[in-house]
């Protein structure tokens, strides 16, 4: 990343753009534990862990909430991945920057590959389905909250 600022960076402010991009990066070398890592602008790092049980990059501050909410350490795949929909889909509805494809896929430790994968493309049924569920159901739990009174 550093190198790439360096070597690029005249350029890019020529046209008033600012570099930046971050990476997730993961995976396993056999025999050795599955690692996670956030790979910042900057070139540092954080890597998932017990204080950091999920990473995201990009946008954050509108899906982020969702995932604080429901994730746990002991939340099925399942769900995990239909929480990270729920995230998308609510970022998407807030920054018209985000949108589709969404690219999703799952490696189980120590498969040494990716076992499921999944895009979701615009009008995709089940992300059309979900994010129509999730605004209803939000709508509904809203109405449901208890009175406030000045």
């Amino acid at each position: 990343m550093r190198d790439i600022d360096r070597r690029d960076r005249e350029y890019l402010q020529e046209s008033e753009i600012e570099f930046n991009a971050s990476f997730i990066v993961g995976g396993q070398v056999n025999g050795e534990p599955l690692r996670l890592f956030r790979i910042y602008a900057e070139g540092n790092f954080i890597e998932a862990g017990i204080d950091t049980p999920f990473l995201q990059t990009g946008e954050t501050k509108y899906g982020k909430p969702i995932i604080d909410r429901v994730i746990t350490p002991a939340t099925p795949l399942a769900e995990a991945a239909k929480c990270v929909l729920v995230s998308f889909d609510s970022t998407m509805r807030s920054n018209l920057s985000v949108g589709m494809p969404i690219d999703l896929i799952c490696y189980e430790r120590d498969s040494l590959e990716v076992c499921k994968r999944r895009r979701f493309d615009d009008g995709d049924a089940y992300f059309s389905a979900l994010s129509r569920e999730w605004s209803e159901g939000t709508r509904k739990v809203f109405r449901q909250l208890p009175e406030f009174g000045w």
